[in-house]
């Protein structure tokens, strides 16, 4: 399985000396010390709850503004006319209870589903042992020494696979930690797991991602030379300046706006 170690799948030298993809791991710890290998509940928790929640229950504060409206006006109607009856009278304070009313419900709405489907790896270094916990309990145990692999893509929506083998089985265990490349921390517990494992550790996630975005930037300018019978350079990859001025270029050569030169396509 070492084939699949993203440090190979890159295509990236862990021991170049340009240094960038040699920076320690620094992941997400428990407060005994242990490694967290995957997001934590807080990382992909906090982003919904403080930009995008707050944006919807905006949206739909009117609504519940409405609600509160009525429900003052039932109380009155009952004869209470207090200090919450007299605080609600305002339509601005509706709406701003009423988004926060609804913020606070879609928050829970969030972070329980979160809780109970979340899965990482428990790494204790000093123990040589890893747990998997999925929601609030304990999935399954390991030890180190019975690592096989453990790979994982750096991107947001990839996995993580660990396999583990404890002696007398035939196969591993394979255990799947979801969202392995949500942000940097995240992918540094598999970096940590790696190295404490003995495998290559992968270099850190800003250099994949940035190896990715490359790789798919240059699928996409193949193509477009391709189309436009452009010959391909490898130059190209490397400088997107230089593609984008050359592709320019054969666009009026096809148009009939600029001469070709030798081995462009004709028109």
């Amino acid at each position: 399985m070492n084939e699949l170690r993203p440090a190979e799948r890159s295509g990236i030298d862990p021991g170049d000396p340009g240094g960038e993809d040699r920076a320690a791991p620094a992941p997400r710890r428990t407060r005994d010390g242990a490694v967290l290998v995957g997001p934590s509940v807080r990382s992909r928790y906090l982003p919904g709850a403080l930009i995008g929640l707050p944006l919807l229950s905006l949206l739909l504060a009117p609504f519940a503004a409405a609600g509160l409206q009525e429900w003052r006006f039932s109380r009155l109607r009952a004869g209470h006319d207090g200090m919450l009856e007299q605080l609600l009278a305002p339509s601005t304070v509706q709406l701003l209870v009423g988004a926060l009313a609804l913020w606070a419900v879609f928050a829970l709405w969030g972070l329980v589903p979160l809780l109970l489907t979340r899965t990482v790896v428990l790494l204790d270094e000093e123990a040589g042992t890893l747990t998997l916990r999925k929601g609030v309990g304990t999935r399954d145990r390991a030890r180190l020494s019975q690592v096989e692999y453990a790979v994982g893509e750096a991107e947001r929506g990839s996995m993580g696979l660990i396999g583990v083998r404890a002696e007398g089985e035939a196969e591993p265990r394979q255990w799947v930690i979801p969202e392995i490349g949500w942000d940097a921390a995240a992918f540094d517990g598999l970096r940590v797991l790696q190295q404490a494992a003995g495998f290559t550790p992968a270099p850190p996630r800003r250099v994949l991602v940035a190896e990715a975005r490359r790789a798919h930037r240059e699928r996409n300018h193949r193509e477009l030379a391709a189309r436009a019978g452009m010959p391909w350079r490898e130059e190209y990859a490397r400088d997107e300046a230089l593609f984008r001025a050359e592709f320019d270029r054969i666009r009026r050569v096809l148009g009939g706006k600029e001469q070709p030169r030798e081995g462009d396509p004709t028109p």
